[in-house]
């Protein structure tokens, strides 16, 4: 386990850093970082808060992707956003195209209270080949791959949801993530959709989805789970 095998290197650090202090005050700091590496909920709790507050992994997370994303600027007074280029996601043998960007957004320069990815596919021959229904977790791969970058991961209901392109509206102890899959125009041709997906900081000033997102009160529900 990662935190296991750093707790000694940490434990050291803290122990060097207390050197000339009493005996009883260095053994309550190490002990203190000790109960907090071993707490797994205030663990992730400090991952989840990188997501919106580290911009170096947010940028590099991004680029990761396929999503270049300079820093948020500021637009209307008390919003900051910042828009990545669109990029173009086809899958090997798949004749769908996905047009996809990423969007930061919040109330200060330094901590994102929104991440909105929009997914737009077109090209569905109607089909139902592999490479096909590989293009349905084009969201999911996107999502999964952004949070890992900061060591969090959306549990297993907000997966199965996504990858069966159904409406998704949880809240995890670090974030709430939304997805709608996008209605279906023809019947025939499913797969040309539009999808987004939206990660809310817990205690965003204004944590309403996008205005083009409605999820329906159905949405696929979860219990704060530790991945």
């Amino acid at each position: 386990m990662k935190i296991a095998r750093a707790l000694p290197m940490m434990l050291c650090a803290a122990l060097a850093a207390c050197a000339g202090a009493p005996v009883s005050n260095t053994v309550d700091a190490a002990n203190m970082m000790s109960n907090d590496l071993l707490d797994p909920a205030k663990e992730m709790a400090r991952r989840w808060g990188t997501v919106f507050t580290d911009p170096s992994i947010r940028t590099q997370a991004a680029k990761d992707l396929g999503y270049t994303i300079a820093p948020m600027t500021e637009g209307a007074p008390g919003t900051f956003s910042a828009k990545s280029d669109e990029q173009v996601i086809q899958l090997p043998r798949s004749p769908i195209k996905t047009r996809s960007t990423l969007e930061a957004s919040g109330t200060t320069a330094a901590l994102v209270d929104r991440y909105v990815f929009t997914f737009t596919a077109t090209g569905d021959d109607g089909r139902d080949s592999k490479s096909a229904s590989d293009v349905d977790k084009t969201p999911l791969r996107v999502l999964s791959g952004f949070l890992g970058r900061f060591d969090v991961q959306p549990t297993d209901p907000i997966k199965a949801g996504i990858k069966s392109l159904l409406p998704v509206d949880v809240s995890l102890p670090g974030a709430r993530i939304v997805f709608d899959p996008g209605p279906i125009a023809d019947p025939e041709h499913k797969r040309n959709r539009s999808a987004i997906v939206t990660i809310i900081r817990p205690g965003a000033k204004n944590p309403t989805v996008p205005q083009d997102q409605t999820v329906p009160a159905k949405a696929a529900q979860d219990k704060a789970t530790r991945k």
